[in-house]
């Protein structure tokens, strides 16, 4: 049995993009951090990384409130957006997804991004990095109300792939997306800077299997 073959039992497979396909999440987390730099604040990386998948909206907005600053939410956003724009040509697909995503597009199975990020961001990083070629359709932070650890993302990209959620794998390195994944009725293979195990997938009635 080929290492790729286990993807075969599923229809649909559905991706988280930042620190699960590609390198970005570390330039998200050092995007916050200038912004608190500029206002004497060092903000947590690990308060970055649990909120993961959270639009940065909301981010901004818990931000300003717990360090007290001035701006809106909205402007801290437009800034946060703008530091981690410059990171953009430093950004690529992880080595060890490609042979997977490689796998998937071959075998035809369906697959789509559903993501807490900009839409304006996705679609530049996608074009950037060519994951583009693999993967055309994505679901971003405008399309849903309820967003991680809600499994409304996840639950649209399955439904925009005609696929049943219970048919559907999802790969994602944050825990608000892999308790997105089981409140949606969603295996779930969990990443970590782009290595995964397909011998350990969280199953959705839980539990792995080996």
């Amino acid at each position: 049995m080929g290492k790729f073959d286990l993807l075969k039992n599923f229809e649909g497979l559905i991706f988280d993009l930042d620190g699960t396909l590609v390198n970005s999440m570390q330039f998200h987390i050092k995007a916050w951090q200038e912004v608190g730099e500029k206002r004497g604040v060092s903000i947590p990386a690990d308060y970055l990384a649990e909120n993961g998948g959270r639009p940065s909206l909301l981010i901004a907005g818990e931000l300003a409130s717990r360090y007290a600053f001035s701006e809106s939410p909205e402007l801290l956003q437009k800034e946060k957006t703008e530091n981690y724009v410059r990171h953009i040509p430093e950004l690529f697909i992880y080595p060890d997804m490609l042979p997977l995503l490689d796998f998937a597009l071959s075998s035809g199975i369906s697959m789509i991004i559903g993501t807490g990020t900009l839409r304006s961001n996705v679609e530049v990083v996608m074009k950037h990095t060519g994951l583009d070629r693999y993967i055309t359709s994505f679901v971003c932070s405008d399309q849903v109300k309820k967003h991680k650890p809600h499994p409304d993302t996840f639950l649209l990209a399955a439904e925009i792939m005609g696929k049943s959620p219970d048919r559907c794998l999802v790969f994602e390195d944050a825990p608000l997306g892999v308790e997105a994944a089981r409140r949606g009725g969603m295996d779930c293979c969990v990443v970590r800077d782009g290595l995964y195990d397909l011998g350990r997938i969280i199953r959705a009635g839980g539990g792995d299997e080996n």
